[in-house]
């Protein structure tokens, strides 16, 4: 059986043993959130290997990012904690989402149960050993990835290409710009975490956390 067969039969018996008891059928989809299952549903991301998983993250986070796509951009915006987010798609789909329904797609997405990289996108491993480099992570981004602070993403079994993408795009942000066609992404605080991490490392810190279990 090939790796993305093995990765489509584990989710499969993921989805089935967390469905209703009894035969009821599943909950509904939220409306507001219908636009975004195509790419951000487990179904979705099975097909969509460079889509991330949303599914469990921080509400505020979620809302934080929902807001950050649909706002002016404005790559040199002197706010500590503001981040600036452009992408081809998502700086596009995220504004049709009302004002008043953000905070209730972000509630919805962040009450399902997470998903597992090695679910998506097979390769399944026992997790790796953290890196020292890892340990400044933690500070924010909790133990092996799982977070418990509030507007702050859990990295642990997040996608390992888009791992190494977000940090590329924090530590290159400030020498690049909005000359990165359709692509950008800065945080005081990523932005300065990220700037001098080298290729390496990069690809070590994100193999660590998409190893690592969600919950």
């Amino acid at each position: 059986m090939t790796a993305k067969r093995l990765a489509l039969a584990a989710v499969c018996a993921w989805l089935v043993a967390g469905a209703p008891a009894g035969g009821a059928k599943a909950a509904e989809p939220l409306a507001q959130a219908v636009p975004c299952l195509p790419c951000h549903s487990v179904a979705g991301m099975l097909k969509k290997p460079k889509v991330p998983s949303i599914l469990g993250q921080d509400t505020k986070y979620l809302i934080h990012q929902i807001t950050a796509f649909q706002r002016q951009f404005a790559p040199n915006s002197s706010s500590f904690l503001r981040l600036e987010r452009k992408h081809p798609v998502m700086s596009q789909e995220a504004p049709k989402v009302e004002h008043e329904d953000i905070a209730l797609v972000a509630e919805y997405f962040a009450s399902q149960a997470c998903v597992n990289a090695w679910q998506l996108d097979g390769n399944r491993t026992a997790p790796l050993p953290n890196p020292l480099l890892a340990n400044r992570c933690f500070l924010c981004h909790g133990q092996g990835g799982r977070t418990t602070h509030a507007f702050v993403p859990s990295l642990a079994g997040q996608r390992q290409e888009y791992l190494r993408v977000q940090l590329v795009a924090f530590r290159d942000s400030m020498a690049e710009g909005p000359s990165r066609p359709g692509r950008y992404r800065a945080h005081r605080m990523m932005t300065r975490q990220g700037e001098k991490l080298t290729d390496a490392q990069i690809d070590e810190l994100s193999a660590y956390f998409s190893s690592q279990r969600c919950r």
